[in-house]
């Protein structure tokens, strides 16, 4: 479940977005959001892998929202989405998203190590 201060500090800071620009499935799924928000996005494909296994928003005080916070964040800042950050934030469908995400992303960070 999203605690009540991460609402709080997604809502007051801007962060930046970490996502993995030679991920053809990351890239393509940002590059609809960037067309839909004002958030900053920066490829982390050169990064250390800690950024490669998840989706990371990093905000300057260096505080980091990672995997479904981070998706979450991104949907309450993209026009049309902040449906989808409420519903993924409920307590239930919040930890179920963070198991399958887990699996996905472990799946795509393998995937991009093997075949790039």
């Amino acid at each position: 479940m999203i605690r009540k201060k991460d609402k709080v500090f997604m809502e007051k800071n801007k962060g930046t977005v970490l996502f993995n620009e030679k991920c053809s499935v990351c890239n393509f799924e940002i590059q609809h959001y960037k067309k839909r928000s004002s958030l900053q996005y920066t490829d982390c494909s050169n990064m250390d892998d800690k950024y490669l296994k998840a989706l990371h928003v990093q905000f300057e005080d260096g505080k980091e929202l990672i995997g479904v916070r981070a998706f979450i964040y991104v949907w309450n800042n993209t026009n049309g989405y902040k449906w989808l950050g409420k519903l993924i934030g409920l307590p239930i469908i919040f930890q179920l998203s963070q198991l399958l995400y887990a699996v996905i992303a472990r799946l795509l960070f393998w995937r991009f190590k093997i075949f790039n």
